[in-house]
């Protein structure tokens, strides 16, 4: 037996692997163990039994019957001292009859420290083949083994063998069940970081969505206020009419020229500029009214009637609005919101004129259909915009008007068009202004019956 085999047995990493998973270096001596090793050294009547475990530089004894102090207590000697590391032969069982005089033992310094003389060991086989040390007992003085002392040994050390294997399972569970707890605890740490993130997502959702409403109410009162102004202008002629007709009347009263048919023309007159500003008024309620689904509407009437509400007072404030239309088309969608989304749009040109002091100033509004699509573009001659501005257009609170300007409106729009209709809205500067463009899905025409 060389010595170069021996030591490559003994450092095999797959046999110290296989060594260290059964959890049983360095740990104490147990009853089963021993028990089974004092049975041992009965049986063939020897003073000293060991289970000894070959490790990389020692041997260790997870049962040490009747070894000498210090080395019970220790429970390990150096590799200079094992018989057992030699026992390295699945099924062969090593026989020493007298170690004094055996040619690879006589020098070996058990003989001195532990007093051993006669030897019979039994390799201590896993079930992948790896020796993991020796069941043994040992005498003092030589002796001759017979074939009854191999057998009783042999049989006991299967037994022990059985117990490493079990110990090894329970090691093996005991480590499953950890690593299984300790992934458990992972887990529910896990599950407990993504209930936080969720209700801190949900709280952070809530707000967004608590900020659109607000958003949402500040674009509209901003809009019901550019309406306002609009009535206001759209009204002064009609009241100048009515105020005209009533100054008449008295005045034909007091020249004595009052009569029944100047009455009727003059109260029919009136009438008329009345109803007129009662259309204003139901047309202001309509533009603001909310229509709750989605339903088809004529992009090309929607401009029309936006344009019909704010024309004049634009006018009042030297801006011409031109409207050209195509022969029309249908999408889906929300009337109103997007009657919002170009009013805002218009406004936004409307303060650009008004800001920059434009002297012929007007707003163009044409729409067409495109490949399928609605297009809609709104252009100024106000000059355009800043390059660096028009990445953050439709930004919330984003405002190209410093301090006056809230930056909602531009928002809303793109809010409107993109994630309530389902389109697209870019801005860019074109010509001797800024451009804004919106793409919505054409409906299909409806075929006349």
């Amino acid at each position: 037996m060389d010595d170069d085999g021996l030591s490559a047995h003994i450092a095999d990493p797959a046999r110290l692997a296989a060594l260290r998973a059964m959890a049983l270096l360095d740990t104490p001596t147990e009853e089963a163990f021993d028990r089974l090793s004092s049975l041992a050294a009965r049986f063939v009547n020897a003073p000293i039994s060991l289970v000894s475990l070959i490790d990389a530089d020692r041997q260790f004894f997870k049962s040490c019957i009747g070894l000498p102090e210090p080395w019970a207590s220790q429970q390990e000697t150096p590799l200079s001292h094992s018989f057992c590391q030699y026992n390295r032969i699945a099924k062969k069982p090593l026989l020493v009859e007298d170690a004094r005089t055996h040619p690879l033992f006589k020098d070996n310094l058990a003989i001195r420290d532990l007093n051993v003389i006669a030897y019979l060991g039994i390799p201590l086989v896993t079930s992948d083949g790896y020796v993991l040390g020796s069941f043994c007992v040992i005498d003092s003085q030589p002796r001759h083994w017979t074939e009854e002392d191999v057998s009783v040994v042999e049989r006991l050390a299967a037994a022990v063998m059985t117990e490493i294997q079990l110990r090894a399972e329970t090691s093996a569970r005991q480590q499953t069940e950890e690593k299984l707890k300790a992934q458990n605890e992972e887990l529910r740490k896990a599950y407990q970081d993504l209930e936080k993130e969720t209700a801190e997502h949900l709280r952070v959702l809530h707000e967004l969505r608590q900020k659109d409403q607000m958003l949402i109410q500040q674009s509209r009162l901003a809009a019901m206020g550019e309406m306002i102004n609009s009535i206001a202008h759209q009204w002064r002629q009609p009241l100048n009419v009515v105020g005209i007709h009533l100054q008449q009347l008295l005045m034909l009263y007091d020249m004595g020229r009052f009569d029944r048919d100047f009455l009727q023309q003059s109260t029919d007159a009136a009438m008329k500029q009345i109803m007129h500003m009662s259309k204003t008024i139901d047309d202001f309620g309509d533009f603001f009214k909310s229509k709750g689904d989605k339903a088809p509407f004529s992009v090309n009437e929607a401009i029309e009637t936006t344009v019909s509400l704010i024309r004049d007072g634009f006018r009042s404030s030297g801006i011409e609005i031109i409207i050209d239309l195509d022969d029309g088309g249908e999408v889906s969608g929300y009337l109103n919101e997007f009657r919002q989304a170009l009013l805002s749009i218009v406004q936004n040109a409307r303060e650009a004129l008004l800001e920059r002091d434009v002297k012929t100033a007007r707003i163009a509004i044409a729409s067409a259909v495109e490949d399928g699509r609605l297009v809609v573009t709104v252009t100024d001659n106000a000059g355009g915009l800043p390059e660096e501005i028009l990445p953050h257009i439709f930004e919330p609170y984003f405002s190209t008007k410093g301090v006056q300007g809230t930056g909602i409106g531009l928002y809303m729009a793109k809010s409107i068009i993109e994630t309530r209709m389902g389109g697209n809205i870019t801005a860019f500067n074109a010509g001797e202004g800024a451009a804004f463009r919106i793409e919505l899905a054409a409906e299909r025409r409806r075929s006349k019956q």
